[in-house]
Order: structure tokens, then sequence, then C-alpha cells
């Protein structure tokens, strides 16, 4: 009880950095807690702070349902937002692409973008990727139908919006610049590679760029962030806690953890998966509060101190941290079988979870399966890529074998260049403590201390000296791109 006060003085602060946000569910089947860590970890970028309201004008545009497929007659409608309050009739469109999550038109009203184009007159506009948020092409999301789902065909959605837009008298000369984060911001840099004439430069902010079905990697970034901004303490309290818990695995007495870490009866403490998969959603948990973490916030230190303070005994406070983390109350749903049975049910009935289409993704052209294999983190060495490549067999079909999934990605690395595409106009920022900068580009700027996304806000005083600088190097080349 004496930590009791401690505990409560922190989580007002840390309640927005750390716990999972609402996931779009359903009553008809639970989301297990694995999705609910993966949902967390591939949201879509912090809102920035908005102090006005503009017009935002959502759009409907026809799209082909394949791109590339002329005998193919089917079309769909692709959600676009367009803000043209500070607009004049032949300036610029700045376009912002739309990744794994459902497009807001916050993202279009304030930030460093908005404030870009409010200097040169420009429309704003915001694609919806196709398969997420209200952009969903085909029902049902079978195997099948998701052939249909892929980063060529979201480009070549995107060229049709701006041909679409550049029909209308008041865009027939607008040059276009395009921007993105995350996965939207590799978009960016192969929109400039596939279709160099169609835009005339970009900002790409935190690109995932090489494919990789072992993204070993990105864990160790995540651990340098927690004891750089957390403490030496904070690394080895998570690091102390794995260990114990992967030790009572390893010695027969899963029970005695599958008790401790609170979870549900059909776990099953002798499966090595249902074991991979509760370490991998623990080392998520982390991950996803470090994933867009401030240090001028003090997010991770704030998160450090509750984790600390939870229990005297770094086990249990771990596993109080994961409970308060994930928002529940009973036990923690977290057996493999149970989390293939749910991807396979939303296949049959959408129901507005964005994971299974980002899931197919990795499976087919990404990989990005954050694994253990490397041991420079706190995380253990339980869970392999391979707890990945066998829920892509089991959701997706058998031709999902590990050899054919590294033949994809493969693929994929050698149509974009892996982490040095041929490209030019575009600008790439990384945020030195971002996870997914071991797979960014080599030439990119690094902002020390930055998280993903780090510099899409406005210039702000709090802004550290190579914070601002990348962000007034965004400014500089939009303004040389536009000449």
């Amino acid at each position: 009880m004496k930590y009791l006060p401690v505990v409560l003085a922190l989580l007002v602060p840390l309640a927005p950095a750390a716990i999972l946000e609402d996931i779009p569910g359903s009553d008809e089947m639970e989301i297990p807690a694995f999705v609910q860590t993966l949902n967390q970890l591939h949201r879509g970028p912090p809102l920035p702070p908005s102090t006005k309201r503009a017009n935002v004008e959502t759009r409907w545009f026809n799209q082909s349902l394949d791109n590339f497929d002329d005998t193919n007659k089917s079309v769909w409608s692709q959600r676009v937002m367009i803000n043209e309050e500070n607009f004049v009739d032949g300036s610029p469109i700045f376009l912002l692409l739309g990744g794994e999550w459902t497009i807001d038109p916050n993202s279009i009203t304030s930030g460093l973008w908005v404030d870009i184009a409010k200097e040169h007159n420009g429309s704003l506009v915001y694609t919806e990727h196709r398969f997420f948020g209200g952009s969903i092409p085909i029902l049902p999301l079978s195997t099948e139908n998701l052939k249909y789902h892929g980063v060529e065909q979201a480009l070549a959605d995107v060229v049709n919006v701006i041909k679409v837009l550049k029909e209308e008298d008041k865009y027939k000369n607008s040059k276009v610049v395009v921007s993105g984060c995350s996965y939207s911001a590799s978009m960016a840099v192969w929109l400039k590679l596939l279709y160099p004439d169609v835009i005339v430069g970009g900002w790409a902010s935190s690109a995932v760029l090489e494919a990789k079905v072992d993204f070993s990697d990105f864990m160790e970034v995540v651990g340098r962030a927690y004891r750089q901004l957390g403490g030496d303490y904070c690394y080895n309290l998570i690091n102390n806690a794995t260990s114990y818990y992967e030790h009572l695995f390893q010695t027969g007495q899963g029970a005695k953890a599958k008790k401790l870490l609170n979870l549900c009866d059909s776990f099953d403490e002798n499966n090595e998966r249902d074991q991979w998969q509760i370490f991998s959603l623990i080392a998520n948990i982390f991950a996803g509060i470090a994933q867009y973490q401030k240090p001028e916030n003090y997010d991770l230190a704030r998160s450090c101190s509750v984790l600390r303070n939870l229990d005297i005994d770094d086990a249990s406070a771990l596993s109080k941290f994961v409970q308060y983390s994930l928002r529940q109350q009973g036990c923690h749903n977290a057996r493999y079988q149970e989390t293939v049975d749910y991807y396979k049910w939303v296949k049959n009935n959408y129901n507005g979870n964005l994971h299974l289409s980002w899931f197919y993704q990795t499976c087919r052209q990404f990989g990005w399966f954050q694994s253990s294999a490397n041991k420079n983190h706190p995380f253990g060495s339980t869970f392999p890529a391979t707890l990945y490549t066998d829920m892509c067999r089991d959701v997706f079909g058998s031709q999902y074998t590990s050899a054919k999934i590294e033949e994809y990605i493969q693929a994929t690395n050698k149509k974009y260049g892996g982490r040095n595409p041929a490209v030019e106009n575009v600008y790439m920022t990384h945020g030195g403590l971002d996870g997914w900068s071991a797979v960014g580009s080599d030439s990119a700027t690094i902002i020390p201390q930055g998280s993903h996304c780090f510099d899409s806000g406005s210039i702000n005083p709090t802004d550290s000296p190579a914070l601002r600088a990348a962000k007034e190097r965004v400014i500089e080349l939009v303004r040389e791109w536009l000449a």
C-alpha cells in the first residue's frame, strides 16, 4: 500500500502515452490481447493539437479494384479529405498519404505540413489507403479478395486522385508535393520513385524501407530508448522480470507463470506458440509506449516510475503493468490459436479492426516481424519471427510458407531499393530512438532521442535544436521544389 499514492499521482500524466487505445470491436468475438497490442503498435500518428476547426471536405473517388487489369471493371469508392481553407487557384497540392489507419480531418488542420501549405496557399489533400478505415474495396476480407491489397495498388490509387483533381480548372496548373509518416512515408518515397513526374518533391518522416522477415533490431532500439530515457533501473527491471518468467516456462513451472501473468484458462503453458505470443505481447506493450514518446514530456520516465511503483517485486510489477496497459479487469486472452481464430473471423465479419489488412501486407510484402533474436534488449529470447510466419500460414493459407514469405520480401526490396532507393527530391527523417529507424534510409536525417514521426508537429519552443533544424530543412526544401 505504501506505493499506491505515488502510482495514482503518476497515472494521469502517463495515461495518453501508456494505455492502449480503444479498439473497434465486436459483440460476437473478443479481441485477443495480442491483437490489441499490435493495433496499438500500428496505430496512426498522434493527431496534432488543433486551435481551430477548418472546413475539411470529404470526397469519395472512384477507383478500379485492380489498377493493373483492364479487363476487371469492378470499382470502389476511396475516401479523401480536402482542406482548401487557404487555397488559391493554381497553388500547390499538399498531399498527405494515409497508412494503416483511419484518416482523420485533424491531420490536415494543424501541424508542420499544414503550416507549410498555408505559406504557399496550398490545398491539403489526405488520402485513405485501400482496405483501411472507410475505404474498403471489397468484402469479405478473404485471402482471395486481399490479392487486391498492396502498396502498388495503393500508389496507383493516389496517382488517380491527383489525375482527377487536376482535371478541375483550379488544380490544372498545381504542382504536387507529398508527405507521409511511417508506412505512408515509405509510400511517399515509392510514389516519387515509380511516378517521378507526378510530384515535384516529398517529405518522408520515419519511412520504413527495407522489407525484412526477421526484424530483430527493432526491440534493440526500443530497449535503448528505455535505458536512455527511463534509466538503467527500468531497463533492468524489465529484463529481470522477463528472465524470471522465461525461467518458469523453461523449468516446467509454466502453470505458476500463467497464474502470475493472469492468463486465461485457455492459455496452454506447455504450448510453444502460446509462450512465444505472451512474451511478444509484453514486448509490444513497451514498444507501443515508446513509439510516440516525447522526451520533453518524460513519457518513458513516467512509464518507468509507474512500473516500478506498482510493486517492489520486479515480476509482480511487470504483471500489474501489463494488466494496467491492457485495461482488462479479468484474465488476458493470450492463446495463439485464439488470435488465429479471431483473424479468421474478421476475414468474414469485418468489424472495423484494421490489423488484419496490415497483417496481410506484412505476410505478402514487408515482413517486419519484430522478434527477440537480437539479444541486446530486455524483452527476453522467446518470441522468434516464426511466431508471425506461422500465423501468416494459419490465417491466409498453406501457400504462405516461410520460403514463400521470404521470396515476397526479397521481391519488395528488389522493386523499391531497400534502404537506398534511387529517388531524388525526397527528404527523409528518423528519430534516433525509433525502432523502425533500423529499416530506414541510410541517408536520413537522424533526430537524437526522437521517436516515430517525431517531427510532424508545428515548430515549437520546446523543440530541440536538431528537431527544429530538421523542420526548417523541410520548409526550405519545399520552397525549392515549388520555385
